[in-house]
């Protein structure tokens, strides 16, 4: 089933301009954005909407629209669109066409004569004005309804909770109309605006948003088993050394030997390559997977584990690189329903990390970079944006993974761990066919830099660091130096295109750190960044996403005060 689709349409007019009217509307995203960001529902805003928007969306949107609001100028006859009004007649027959409509919200003045058009055409809910309403009314109304509504309140308890913080305001209460007859306009309520239920449709009063994932994924029940040949783990070995092959001469110098002697390689050659071949996040929680055959819910957590830090990568190079592209240039475009999507992230709550999707922060800022005709840092990056976007195998994947990830959360029965195995490992598989380009980058630690400079020679730079791979060599990572005749950043983790070239490079810190570059320790130790709560950040170690490290004003405080400045001029400014 497809997911409902709460969808936004708001038009302003550059004459009788509603100064309100994008506060409103930033209002509702914040409060919906996140319970849409974990697939409960689809959120859509129109900020400039057209009559060719409208009923193009609600033709898209075919019989899955279950709230749909309007916020601008309106009358008892139209409400008015971007470049034309559209006639009430029109917009409730294009709205009654939605056959799971439960509400419709007409936040603009004296829309009262419109909501005997939608009971006719079976629309249960409207809530409507009947008389002209200011804009900073009409805000306040509706991001109180919407916030009510975003924290699992009913139609009926978030119109109250919207009516009782306009009576305190004004002292005008409110009034709920259950089959009232709308021929007689005398005075329906001394609130301007009216909850209208269609008679014999009073349940709907109590409907609220949907809190659960509108499909499951997840096939449960099936039974499926590993076959008895070959270890558990072949297929993902096989399937990661194929996606990495065009970006690790290792891997293809393997694959290539085997060809020329008519075999195949050697798995458990080819497991050490694969996991050598990523950055440290990756590899340290692929070894985990891959050195392991034990079915049971720990190996289910793994998988996911893999996928986590794989996405989550992915989602600090971007943000790290947009704090670079906002730095150099202060006119930097960040639309408001982006924009959102940033606030929303940082604004995680402790309990909300570990179900966290972090694919729509990485949609939010590959369209900021879109917007903005940005190269991503990675090349790859561009074609993986296109597949963000497509409901295909690799969609399919993510959300499996995501409703996997939420379902470790609680408990898993014994007779459903195999088959929840074989399904995560083919999804993990199809992941992976996508990111095989991640071999193809370097992650390092740059702990240190010092200067060299001999006489009548241009000066170089020792950058004291660790190169962030290999590591299922014997000894581990280690402390290495590499000069350049450019310096980077010293305390940083940084993203590199060419292992032995320091430049061109990314630095991921703060939302990636190794904290024994802070205190001066030898090999590394990652931490992700995770949430900010009283004026901490906390982070958690990469190796077993568990241990966690507090950055505030009294430790690390380089570290909170990149994060502050991160936050004031990309989000806040």
């Amino acid at each position: 089933m497809d997911a409902p689709v709460i969808f936004l349409a708001f038009a302003n007019d550059q004459d009788a301009h509603l100064a309100l009217l994008d506060k409103e509307r930033k209002a509702i995203t914040d409060f919906l954005l996140p319970l849409a960001n974990k697939n409960y529902f689809q959120f859509f805003s129109e900020s400039s909407t057209t009559v060719k928007d409208l009923t193009s969306r609600l033709a898209e949107f075919k019989d899955r629209v279950a709230i749909f609001h309007y916020g601008g100028h309106a009358g008892s006859t139209q409400i008015f669109l971007k470049g034309a009004a559209a006639d009430a007649r029109g917009v409730a027959q294009v709205l009654g066409l939605q056959k799971n409509l439960k509400l419709v919200v007409l936040n603009g003045c004296s829309t009262l004569d419109q909501v005997k058009l939608l009971f006719e055409l079976g629309v249960p809910a409207i809530i409507a004005t009947s008389v002209p309403i200011g804009d900073e009314n009409a805000e306040k109304f509706a991001a109180t309804l919407y916030q009510a509504l975003a924290t699992q309140h009913s139609i009926e308890e978030a119109f109250k909770l919207a009516s009782a913080g306009y009576l305190m305001e004004t002292g005008q209460a409110a009034g709920i109309n259950r089959g009232f007859d709308l021929a007689q306009k005398g005075d329906l309520t001394s609130l301007p605006w009216g909850l209208f239920i269609l008679p014999g449709k009073e349940d709907i009063l109590t409907w609220k948003l949907p809190v659960t994932s509108s499909a499951s994924f997840i096939v449960r029940g099936a039974g499926l088993r590993h076959t008895d040949t070959g270890s558990i783990n072949d297929k993902i070995i096989q399937t990661i050394a194929n996606a990495i092959e065009p970006y690790s001469s290792l891997i293809k110098g393997m694959i290539d030997d085997a060809r020329k002697k008519g075999k195949d390689p050697r798995l458990r050659d080819l497991r050490v390559a694969v996991i050598d071949s990523f950055p440290t996040p990756i590899g340290t929680h692929l070894r985990k997977l891959l050195l392991s055959e034990e079915i049971s819910t720990d190996r289910l957590r793994k998988i996911v584990n893999v996928y986590s830090v794989a996405l989550e990568l992915l989602a600090f190079i971007m943000l790290s690189q947009l704090w670079d592209e906002r730095y150099n240039n202060d006119k930097l475009n960040i639309p408001d329903e982006q924009k959102a999507v940033l606030n929303a992230y940082f604004g995680l709550q402790p309990d909300q990390v570990a179900t966290y999707d972090y694919v729509p922060l990485i949609r939010a800022v590959s369209e900021i970079f879109t917007a903005n005709k940005i190269q991503p840092f990675v090349e790859e990056f561009g074609d993986l944006q296109k597949t963000f976007y497509a409901e295909d195998a690799f969609h399919t994947a993510q959300l499996f993974l995501e409703e996997m990830k939420r379902e470790l959360e609680g408990a898993i029965t014994a007779d459903e761990i195999e088959s929840f195995c074989v399904q995560a490992e083919d999804q993990l598989c199809e992941i992976f066919t996508h990111l095989g380009f991640c071999a193809k980058y370097t992650l390092a630690t740059i702990k240190s830099i010092d200067l060299q400079k001999f006489r009548h020679q241009p000066p170089s730079y020792i950058h004291n660091l660790v190169i962030l791979d290999r590591i299922t060599a014997a000894i581990g990572v280690l402390d290495d130096t590499l000069v350049a005749d450019q310096f980077t950043e010293s305390n940083s983790v940084v993203l590199m295109k060419n292992e032995d070239e320091l430049h061109p490079y990314l630095n991921l810190s703060p939302f990636i750190i190794d904290q024994n570059a802070l205190i001066r320790e030898q090999n590394s130790k990652l931490f992700y960044y995770r949430y900010q709560t009283s004026g901490s950040c906390f982070y958690v170690l990469v190796d077993n996403l568990k241990d966690t490290l507090e950055v505030n004003d009294r430790q690390y405080k380089d570290v909170k005060d990149a994060l502050d400045r991160f936050t004031r001029v990309t989000i806040k400014s």
